[in-house]
């Protein structure tokens, strides 16, 4: 190492520790049905979360989120898919680490108050902290009574496997009036491609 490689690494280490890189956000399955999906290119996160108390009587939390992430929070609108402006209700989405975020919402959405509130003055921010990462650029949830996957876009025969409305996916990669997506609601992982008609807009 010559005289001035070694001056140079001095200082480097005299000045303390590197900074800390920018917090990014993990997309895939999290905790407690939430799912995440995020665009680099447009810098939009997406998501859905659809938890169901069994009861009796059965009550269910759902709804969907769209924001654009500025840094490690994201000013975000959330709504149940069929209803983006009647339903609206904001809130924000902040990450709490790699794999940890926090959602706020400034009220809860019907149901969420009795299965899982996220509007609760005592506790304004629910964490959910990630399960199994996948590499989504977006989050869709299916409109259709039944979406079957197909082995490629633009198939002419499906194969068995079905989603149904109310499911949400994590989509990988988009073809013209196909989305190629992950389900991860059951007891395994589905993936395939499924027609883009059968989810509601993103």
């Amino acid at each position: 190492m010559n005289r001035f490689a070694l001056v140079l690494v001095v200082a480097m280490l005299a000045s303390g520790p590197a900074l800390a890189a920018p917090a990014t956000l993990s997309t895939g399955a999290y905790e407690n049905t939430l799912l995440l999906g995020y665009d680099p290119a447009t810098g939009l996160v997406t998501g859905y979360f659809n938890m169901v108390y069994p009861g009796p009587p059965e009550v269910s939390c759902a709804f969907y989120l769209k924001g654009k992430l500025a840094g490690a929070k994201a000013a975000i609108d959330t709504y149940y898919p069929d209803d983006p402006t009647g339903d609206l209700i904001k809130g924000t989405l902040s990450l709490q680490g790699r794999r940890t975020v926090g959602i706020a919402l400034v009220d809860d959405h019907g149901g969420c108050g009795n299965v899982w509130q996220f509007a609760d003055k005592t506790a304004p921010l629910s964490t959910f902290a990630l399960d199994s990462a996948h590499a989504w650029t977006s989050v869709r949830v299916v409109k259709a009574d039944k979406a079957f996957f197909y082995p490629t876009a633009g198939a002419a025969t499906h194969g068995k496997a079905y989603i149904v409305i109310g499911d949400g996916v994590g989509v990988k990669a988009a073809e013209p009036g196909w989305d190629e997506v992950d389900f991860t609601g059951g007891k395994r992982v589905i993936s395939g491609w499924v027609r883009d008609e059968d989810l509601f807009p993103g």
